[in-house]
């Protein structure tokens, strides 16, 4: 490159979102809820592990491959972006760029992205939401484990992104990316960039459209109140969690995960334990009882966790399966 200017720095304002920073983290640090199995919740404690998914395998993924598709053809349509460029050869230069990364993520990249879904949770809650219990919560039988974000630690440059989804129409996200595509090529227009200065300035900018993909969401979603932990290879270049990529068959079907130790972790989640991090550990409605609220606990005890066997309470919703 012709020069040392910091091109990602320079796009920053590309990243602005429709929630307000404070609304965000880190400035806003809720409590969030893992809906599970109660197979899941053993595991997690037994191992001190957190299992993200592929999003490919996850069952909203049309939802990440909205962004991805889209943001694509709205960049190919988008004249400000190619007026900012000058030249038609200058334009031709810089699109064959942004074509390569998308290229180069679809036959790899993509593959090594992993995300951990959790819901908004009030503190005062005890009962978790309906609608989760039944999609994610094993039909109510499951348990809601509540983490507290307040406990985590800021990391620069840490290989896992943490962010509320946004939620809109259809209509609404085409309209995010074609403002996101004007303030880019408004960036562009201001400053003479060289051409060997391309590749880090698409970089920046599918930057930008993969983490659009990852944290928006159709707005019929919008009563989960999402928030993700995600991880993808290509934020880790110092390989801090790569021995954590992994796998799991399911059904006959192999699956990658990443299998993320809930432990202090230089780089990536210092000075945090599972006891620390959870809050409360919610049984679900579906056949709720005395029992079951023991038996769970004494299962945590036995794992060695009494102080999370003390954290159980279950849900009182009246339950049905629809």
């Amino acid at each position: 490159m012709s020069d040392d200017f910091d091109y990602a720095a320079y796009f920053h304002p590309v990243w602005e979102d429709q929630r307000p920073a404070d609304k965000r983290f880190p400035q806003f640090r809720p409590l969030i809820a893992h809906y599970c199995s109660i197979t899941t919740l053993e595991a997690i404690v037994k191992n001190e592990q957190f299992w993200f998914s592929n999003p490919l395998y996850m069952n909203d993924y049309e939802e990440l491959v909205f962004g991805l598709a889209n943001s694509r053809s709205r960049f190919l349509q988008n004249i400000s972006v190619r007026n900012a460029l000058k030249t038609p050869e200058r334009y031709d230069r810089f699109r064959d760029q942004v074509l390569w990364i998308y290229e180069q993520f679809d036959k790899g990249l993509l593959f090594d992205i992993y995300i951990a879904c959790f819901a908004e949770h009030d503190a005062a809650d005890n009962d978790g939401l309906l609608s989760m219990w039944r999609g994610y919560g094993a039909s109510g039988s499951g348990a809601a484990i509540v983490f507290n974000t307040a406990v985590l630690s800021e990391i620069p440059r840490s290989p896992l992104r943490i962010d509320p989804v946004t939620y809109g129409t259809s209509e609404e996200r085409l309209l995010w990316i074609d403002q996101i595509l004007d303030k880019f090529a408004e960036l562009v227009a201001a400053r003479n960039i060289p051409e060997d200065a391309f590749r880090a300035c698409a970089s920046a900018l599918f930057e930008r459209f993969l983490a659009f993909s990852v944290f928006t969401k159709n707005r019929g979603f919008r009563e989960e109140k999402e928030w993700r932990v995600v991880y993808s290879r290509h934020y880790d270049p110092n390989q801090i969690l790569t021995d954590m990529l992994g796998y799991f068959i399911d059904g006959g079907t192999v699956e990658p995960k990443l299998k993320f130790r809930i432990a202090p972790l230089e780089g990536a989640a210092a000075g945090v334990t599972l006891e620390q991090l959870v809050v409360k550990i919610i049984l679900g409605p579906n056949g709720a009882s005395v029992r079951s609220t023991m038996a769970v606990q004494r299962m945590l005890e036995t794992l060695g966790k009494p102080a999370l066997a003390e954290r159980v309470v279950t849900s009182s919703i009246p339950y049905r399966a629809k």
